[in-house]
């Protein structure tokens, strides 16, 4: 019974570590602040209230169609206890960093609970497109 017990109790401080240090790992290597190069170069908010507020937590692109059409896949996080109601839509850009069809999307209205995370995807328009930009503002 002793042994056991033991067992059991090693088992589930074992078990307790790993989940506790993959919930943490993940939660640090996903959430980028607004201060990071990374976010800044792909999120732009159109008003300074948000600034602080608002992240991009997850980010992935790849290559569809033949592998030259950019799909971008991101997760917009909530870094406030209040709601926000936002809009948003993506610039492209090309290999020289022009904006592509500038302006040929409209705002996408999207409402971010408190502490709260949306996913949003985007694919650019045409195969010259070679990075992104995600602008939010507002509602």
């Amino acid at each position: 019974m002793i042994k056991y017990y033991r067992l059991n109790k090693v088992f589930g401080a074992i078990l307790l570590a790993g989940l506790l240090g993959a919930c943490s790992t993940s939660g640090i290597e996903a959430i980028g602040t607004p201060d990071d190069p990374d976010v800044k170069k792909h999120l732009l908010i159109h008003n300074d209230a948000l600034a602080n507020k608002i992240t991009i937590s997850e980010m992935r692109s790849r290559t569809v169609r033949g592998g030259d059409m950019l799909q971008v896949s991101l997760t917009l996080s909530n870094l406030s206890s209040s709601d926000k109601h936002v809009q948003y839509r993506f610039s492209w850009f090309d290999s020289d960093e022009f904006e592509v069809e500038a302006d040929a999307d409209g705002w996408t209205p999207v409402s971010l609970h408190g502490m709260g995370s949306v996913r949003i995807e985007g694919l650019a328009p045409n195969n010259s497109v070679k990075s992104f930009r995600l602008n939010v503002r507002e509602q």
